[in-house]
């Protein structure tokens, strides 16, 4: 299986494709059906959809394979309806093991199970710019439509977002110590404007942090500033 002078490295008989749970758990692919991937030279980014069944937990790894390391902060996690979209941004030229996990909410354990594996080849090197840390909250059915990452040291005073959560009571952009609220525009639906001209220090971080039900709230996405 090689694409071009690109031969796939040696891995573990039956790694690659559905898993045991595949099936049972009602899962289809919807965008690849071949577990081998191979980004073109000027392609920054691939998105992987995957249908599931309701009430389905689903977190993934990324791994650089040469690198043995993994490198989650490459892959933004969204959900529409019952697909779940996983947009992947290789920083470096070489191989990565994309590993998606799930589990029904009916069926015991904590534990997530293997159930789908990819192997991506990115041809090129386009440098270090990671999605935000998502929590599990976030992996519970949520969508970021923009912005989908943020440069470092931004000092824009008006930064759109716009996210689905569902089930959110309120929603704010934390950036430094300043809160900015996003207004609810449709069931779910949270958007606004946020400024990034505030005196933050160093090292911080834009958080969207999100209330559902009492008086706390959950930090669901982290952006590094």
């Amino acid at each position: 299986m090689a694409e071009g002078n690109v031969q796939i490295p040696k891995l573990t008989e039956g790694y690659l494709g559905a898993q045991a749970k595949f099936e049972a758990y009602g899962l289809t692919l919807v965008s690849h059906s071949d577990p081998v991937i191979y980004m073109q030279e000027d392609q920054r980014e691939v998105e992987i959809i995957l249908g599931i069944q309701a009430g389905t937990r689903v977190t993934v790894k990324l791994i650089s394979y040469e690198r043995k390391k993994e490198c989650n902060e490459y892959c933004l996690i969204r959900a529409l309806g019952l697909n779940y979209l996983f947009l992947i941004r290789p920083p470096l030229a070489g191989f990565y093991k994309f590993q998606i996990y799930a589990l029904p909410r009916d069926e015991a354990g904590p534990q997530l199970l293997g159930v789908y594996n990819y192997l991506i080849y990115c041809p090129g090197n386009f440098g270090d710019n990671p999605f935000p840390k998502q929590y599990p909250l976030w992996k519970d059915g949520c969508y970021l439509e923009e912005p989908i990452d943020l440069p470092r040291g931004i000092r824009d005073p008006s930064v759109k977002f716009k996210v689905f959560i569902p089930k959110a009571r309120d929603v704010q952009v934390k950036v430094g110590e300043v809160w900015n609220p996003l207004q609810q525009t449709e069931p779910g639906w949270f958007e606004g404007f946020v400024d990034f001209s505030t005196d933050y220090s160093p090292g911080s971080a834009a958080k969207v942090n999100v209330k559902f039900a009492g008086n706390n709230y959950s930090t669901l996405l982290e952006y590094p500033l």
